[in-house]
Formats: structure tokens, sequence, C-alpha cells
């Protein structure tokens, strides 16, 4: 089952072609000339993020600042958008609004974590039809402290990696007859319940029939890893469809990339993992499980197909997406000049969608995609995949003639050839959702910069992004640490520990960026 894999062959599959479409602009409070779109200025995102796209385009994220000062969400469709929840005052400075996720019959979750009271923590269930609404709060399974990797789907069903007191489980929440939600454990680390052997699980994706699909650890890894790649089906059972050499000789995946997978409604599974090739050495890979065998989308040094002599330089530590056509969309530098971009590939064919320094319009004319210190990564967090290969996509701009002028980061999408208009996503039941929310937070040594052109702040800032460095398979803790409910299913140190830097960073970047903006960026 788990032998060699199918490399990308020539070209042949048809992959969409893309016109790009300005969602939202933030930007710091002090950029006032430059200024923000759709958006209050001074409004801004995590380092990381992810904004997910139904299939008619409805689009949302969460700001973890705003003027006011608390986190709140942004939600929007066809160019147009404006924050619809602002989180109630009076929760506490340590109040944590997670990454947004949100279906095609407007209804919008995300999970807020370290409020005052304890009652207001929980998984918020937002009508984005009618925003004012009170929100409704749900808490369970019984113990639960915090809620990562959060998706609702196009059935109305949510899906999470909830955290208990003694270890991490896998749990659906299916909508009742009484407006609530029933919560089911699917799979949960043995320190939760013996009957199960796993003793780490990472971040699940989910899909629109309530299956999840995640990377487990069988034990604590050493020399090797000892994991699976598995399905969970709502009815609790689940199939291993791929696993590691540590615990399968016959195996080349070395071990599971930390980020989170994501799983189609036809059961088809993209994850990032490290193979090892014939002469032994660790390989950086996108796979494809497509039901029947796994396949490479992508991996390090690759050639690219149609573009002679360009290849894949290193293929950086997000999660991938999948849509029901077997597109996975991905992030990976180009190899010649090592500009960063966003990829699209199906396990044959494999495209670019936009690169570092692409020209884009935008609402102050055409923008560069840029970054004033040339090292910062310019895109943003996660791209994320509709059902007819829409991308939705963040970046920081620039004007075309000086990367030391800061347009702040957009919120893009990239509009495919393909989409039609028409029947919401692959849902059969009102009140539904749609593509995972890909979990952010990148490896334990998955780079050193601030993502994009996101502005570093508190909710952001403790985690470096994972854009400079390719996760690095060769070493890990071999103790699972919990972490925050951003949705990374890292085995890595506790962010709490690095906010005293993350803070002091935060206050002298601003300040530095500040200033040069004054000093070099031309006046009236």
């Amino acid at each position: 089952m788990l032998g060699a894999f199918l490399l990308a062959g020539a070209a042949s599959a048809e992959l969409p072609n893309y016109t790009f479409q300005l969602q939202a602009r933030t930007n710091l409070a002090v950029n006032t000339e430059e200024g923000s779109y759709n958006v209050e200025l001074g409004s801004l995102l995590p380092g990381s993020f992810s904004m997910p796209i139904t299939k008619d385009r409805q689009v949302g994220f969460q700001l973890s600042i705003t003027p006011e000062g608390r986190p709140g969400i942004w939600y929007g469709q066809n160019g147009e958008g404006r924050r619809i929840y602002l989180l109630p005052d009076g929760l506490g400075p340590d109040a944590h609004v997670g990454e947004v996720s949100l279906n095609s019959h407007r209804q919008v979750v995300f999970s807020v974590t370290g409020t005052n009271d304890a009652s207001k923590n929980g998984i918020y269930v937002l009508n984005a039809a009618a925003p004012d609404e009170p929100v409704q709060i749900v808490r369970s399974p019984l113990g639960s402290s915090s809620w990562s990797s959060l998706v609702i789907n196009e059935a109305g069903q949510m899906a999470a990696r909830v955290t208990l007191s003694t270890g991490y489980a896998y749990t659906l929440y299916t909508p009742n007859a009484t407006g609530g939600f029933d919560s089911k454990i699917l799979a949960a680390e043995k320190y939760v319940d013996p009957s199960y052997p796993y003793t780490f699980l990472y971040s699940p994706g989910a899909n629109d029939l309530g299956q999840m699909a995640a990377a487990v650890d069988l034990q604590a890894p050493d020399s090797a890893w000892y994991q699976e790649l598995r399905i969970f089906n709502p009815d609790g059972t689940s199939q291993a469809i791929a696993d590691t050499r540590g615990y399968n000789p016959a195996s080349n995946i070395y071990r599971f990339a930390s980020v989170q997978p994501a799983i189609n409604n036809l059961g088809q599974v993209a994850i990032q993992a490290t193979l090892l090739d014939d002469a032994g050495r660790r390989v950086i890979s996108i796979l494809l499980w497509d039901g029947n065998e796994m396949k490479v989308v992508a991996q390090d040094g690759m050639a690219v197909p149609g573009e002679p002599g360009e290849s894949i330089g290193s293929i950086e530590a997000f999660p991938p997406d999948i849509n029901d056509r077997g597109h996975v969309v991905f992030r990976a530098t180009r190899k010649s000049d090592g500009f960063r971009a966003v990829w699209l590939g199906d396990g044959t064919d494999l495209k670019r969608v936009v690169t570092e320094h692409d020209i884009l319009p935008s609402d102050n004319g055409d923008a560069r995609v840029d970054q004033e210190t040339p090292s910062n990564p310019v895109f943003a967090g996660t791209p994320n995949i509709n059902r007819d290969s829409d991308i939705s996509f963040g970046v920081g701009l620039a004007p075309p003639e000086t990367d030391q002028v800061e347009w702040g980061t957009a919120l893009y999408i990239a509009q495919s050839s393909l989409w039609t208009p028409g029947e919401p996503d692959a849902g059969t039941e009102p009140d539904a959702g749609t593509e995972p929310d890909a979990g952010t937070e990148p490896e334990p040594d998955a780079g050193t910069e601030p993502d994009a052109g996101t502005e570093p702040e508190p909710d952001a800032g403790t985690e470096p992004d994972a854009g400079t460095t390719p996760p690095d398979a060769g070493s890990g803790t071999t103790d699972p640490q919990p972490e925050s409910d951003s949705g990374c299913g890292c085995q890595s140190t506790s962010a709490a520990g690095l906010w005293p830097f993350a803070l002091a960073g935060i206050a002298a970047l601003t300040r530095r960026r500040s200033l040069k903006r004054r000093e070099q960026a031309p006046r009236d």
C-alpha cells in the first residue's frame, strides 16, 4: 500500500487561468497617506492566517487588532465587505479569536479562548446575514478548553481538534433538532481514552461529509517517526491511507509535516511530508492521495512542467488545500530567483498562480507584491481553494516603483476561469460550510521572519512565519506540548514563552517602519 510514489509527469491536465480581485487591504494606523480598503485603518491581521472561500466567493478572516483594541471578524463577497463582529468588551486582555471558517449558507464560526469568563470561551457560531443577532457559543465536549483547526461544512457540521485536560481529541459537531450541536469524539490520544493507540494527534482537515483526515503519532519520535495518515469517519471508524518508514520499513515517507492536511468530498487527501529519495536524502513534498495511490504534486527541486529550466526551490511550511477537482494549492519558492509563490497542481500539471513582484490591481492602482525588507515573506498565511478552483490569499503590497512605501497587507481572490455561478458548495443541507481552515502555525523550526505583509502584532507575533525555511523533518521534540488554538498541530514549545520577545519586536518594527516611511516616502 505504501511503497513507491508516482512522480508528476508531463503536463496534460488543464489547470485554470486567473484574474485577481482585491477584497480588503489592512494597514498600520501610522500609514494614513497609504490608507486601507474595506477595513478600518489600524485593523491588523495575525502574522499567519487563512481566508476560507466558498463556491460563491464568500470570504472571511479574523482581525487580531482593531481600532477598539479587541479582535474582530471580517466578512465579504465580490470585492466588498466589512467587519461584522467585534469581540465584546470586558473579556480581558488575553481573549483570543481563532481562525474563521464559513459556508455558503452564511454561517461563520471561530473559536474564542483566553477570556476572563470561562463561560465565554468556546466555538462561536455567527450568522453573517444578521451579524447583530447574538452568537451561539458551543463548549462541548465536557472538559474542553480550546478548539483548533475548526471547520464548518456545507451540511452545517463542525469539526475541530479539541483540547481536554489530558490531551487532544478529534470532535465532530452535528446540528440537532433543538438548534444546538451534538458532539462526538472520533478519535483521541491514549491519555484521554486508553482504547486509542495515538500518542499525539496533529491538526485535522475536514470535508462536507463529516470525515476528518490527519496525521497521528503511534509512539514518541526518536530517530524515526512512527506516524500514520488516517481518515476518520462520522461513525467512529477510521482507515490508514499512508504511514512512515519508522512504522513501516516499506514506506518512503520519513515523516508527515506538523501542518494540517486537507480532504475533499471524494476522500482525496493533500498533505505535506518529507520523503526519502533513492540516496536516502530527505525531500519536502506535497502529496496527494487520490483514493488509490499516493502522488507527488510538488517537491523541493522538482522541474515545473511548461517552464523549461524552472523548478521548485523549497516548499514552505504551510498547509495545502484541495478541492473536489483534485486541485491542490500550496506555497513554495521558485528556484531560479528564490521568489515566493502560490502554486496549483494536481499530481500531473503544475503552475504558479501569483509570484513575488507580480503586479496586481488594487484600490491605489497597480501594486507590486513586495516587502520593504527583501528577506521578509511577501505572502501571508495559507492559501485556500473552493470547488471551482478560485484561490484566496494574502500578500504584502507596495507601489511598483518602490518597496519603501507600505500599502499594507491585501487579501485577494484569484478568480478561476473554471468558475460558474449557481449551486452552493457541495453540501446537501442548509446551514453548511466549505474549505478546511488550514492550520497556520509553522513547524518547530520552520522559519524566523514574520509572515508576509501582515504587520506583526500581539495576536500573531508569537509564532514566526514558516515561509523562510521548509519544515525540518530530521528533528523535532519528542515531548508534545500544548499550543494555542490557531490550528497548528505542531509538537512545539508553548507560544506563551515568546510573548516578551514578540511584543518587543512589534514595538521596534512599528517604530522603524514609521520612521523609515517618513524619511523615504515621497510627500506632497
